[in-house]
């Protein structure tokens, strides 16, 4: 065994990927959907090496490596995140971060981190390398499952699609008639308008709720393990494969399939997808034999599937097959009358999660907000309370210096500009990747938005991304 590894992230594809192909090269693994009983598990046993997503529902990435760094010094910790941003990137690192992986990743990138630090790092004795530390209490049962590997689901709380404006209103009368069938859904609108929202309350209020529910976010998805993480595959169709597996048709049978940014999947692989909806039916990889699939389909897009369907990106046959029901979630720049209502839903929902007194929104905050553009959407707003809430603190009202406060801009300008002092001489195609990475993150990850600002193509911006990638191999 080369080392104890605990794996945390609530994308459960993404952590089950990344748990076998970690135990196949040789470590011992952990994996929990939620981070809070990964740090139930820290308590009664000591691991080598923590990875953790940054972005999860129940606490945030940087609250792990803190809780991580704090009271277990000796454990490193690698984070992962769905965009680069270069900013947060240098402050986890400086903070006691080991490193910092960008998603889309291949298993060979993180075996590669993985190895790196258990040849760079000495355990407690001074030795590099096959750090294998023991457990340190717990009970009897704890102590059993030492060694096995393990994945914990954090509880799913049921998510609210809400507004006033009539658009909303639409679709909110819309949505028990869409619920009660198994025809497919698809659901447009920019990055965050609550497409994932109004998918998990079609599946809450259908037939299928009892049954799973079950979220892949296609832009996430390591490239080579796509069709497998679908349908499956069986032992020795590809290298790595060392047994049977499952995918996410079998995962959801009886249940609802959720397909997050569809467009991202691979040409071929949405021929194949094509199968199942037009045939019931689809093979695992390897395989000959055909496999029934009783799964509802649900796709969603932040882009314009007109322009993806004419750069070749996404079949026009498929588009049709899904477009049964097809939902267009409007931006919160044109439903501004839904502020105030939003705003007191996350006011309400922040004070009870952190056990404060009731607070409110001042004056001069909610204009600001009703003249504000939101390009991040309702999970801009969604973000801004949060922070408000948070700074507030034992305040009755959320002003503008709790939501925008100074201290957050400075310290990011004081990181951008360390990090551009340091920035190495490099060629004209890095220093593209690199203005690139830094407008998605101005944009929040949106490549439509980011595209815009550069002047060219959201296409053009996912092949110089997909050009890194297949540089990694």
């Amino acid at each position: 065994m080369k080392g104890r590894i605990l794996i945390v992230d609530d994308d459960k594809l993404l952590l089950e990927f990344m748990d076998e192909h970690l135990s196949m090269n040789g470590y011992e693994t952990a994996a929990f959907e939620s981070p809070l009983d990964a740090l139930e598990y820290l308590k009664a046993n000591k691991v080598d090496l923590v990875i953790t997503d940054v972005k999860m529902n129940e606490m945030t990435g940087d609250e792990v490596r803190n809780h991580v760094t704090t009271r277990y010094p000796e454990t490193g910790v690698i984070m992962i995140t769905g965009f680069g941003n270069i900013n947060h990137a240098v402050n986890a690192l400086q903070k006691g971060a080991y490193d910092y992986i960008t998603k889309p990743f291949k298993a060979k990138e993180i075996i590669y981190r993985v190895e790196r630090f258990f040849e760079e790092t000495p355990d407690k004795d001074g030795r590099r390398g096959n750090r294998v530390q023991a457990n340190i209490g717990g009970d009897d049962d704890s102590q059993k499952a030492q060694g096995k590997k393990t994945v914990n689901k954090s509880p799913n709380d049921e998510l609210q699609f809400i507004g006033n404006d009539p658009q909303i209103k639409k679709l909110l009368r819309l949505l028990p008639q869409i619920a009660r069938n198994d025809a497919p859904v698809m659901i447009q609108g920019e990055s965050g308008t609550g497409k994932e929202v109004f998918a998990h309350q079609i599946h809450h209020k259908s037939n299928r709720a009892s049954a799973p529910y079950l979220k892949i976010n296609c832009a996430n998805l390591p490239t080579e393990l796509v069709e497998s993480t679908l349908f499956g595959h069986l032992k020795g169709s590809f290298t790595g494969a060392i047994s049977d597996r499952k995918g996410a048709f079998d995962e959801a049978n009886g249940g609802t399939l959720l397909l997050d940014e569809i467009t991202e999947i691979d040409v071929n692989v949405q021929a194949k997808l094509l199968r199942v909806l037009q045939e019931k039916e689809f093979y695992r990889v390897g395989s000959q034999k055909p496999i029934k699939a009783d799964v509802r389909i649900i796709a969603t897009s932040n882009r314009t599937i007109g322009e993806a369907i004419a750069d070749g990106t996404f079949r026009e046959d498929l588009y049709y097959r899904l477009n049964v029901f097809p939902i267009s979630i409007p931006p919160l720049r044109n439903r501004i009358g839904d502020i105030p209502i939003l705003a007191n839903h996350f006011i309400n929902r922040y004070t009870s999660q952190y056990d404060l007194k009731e607070k409110s929104l001042s004056d001069d905050l909610l204009d600001s907000f009703m003249a504000y553009d939101w390009p991040g959407n309702v999970r801009e707003l969604d973000n801004k309370i949060h922070r408000g809430v948070i700074l507030s603190h034992e305040s009755d009202v959320i002003t503008t210096e709790h939501v925008d406060n100074n201290l957050f801009s400075q310290v990011t300008e004081d990181l951008s500009r360390e990090v551009l002092n340091d920035l190495p001489l490099m060629s004209i195609e890095d220093m593209e990747l690199q203005l690139i990475k830094k407008t998605l993150e101005h944009t929040k990850g949106n490549q439509k938005e980011a595209s815009k600002i550069l002047g060219i193509s959201d296409r053009t911006i996912r092949n110089k991304l997909k050009s890194v990638e297949g540089d990694r191999e």
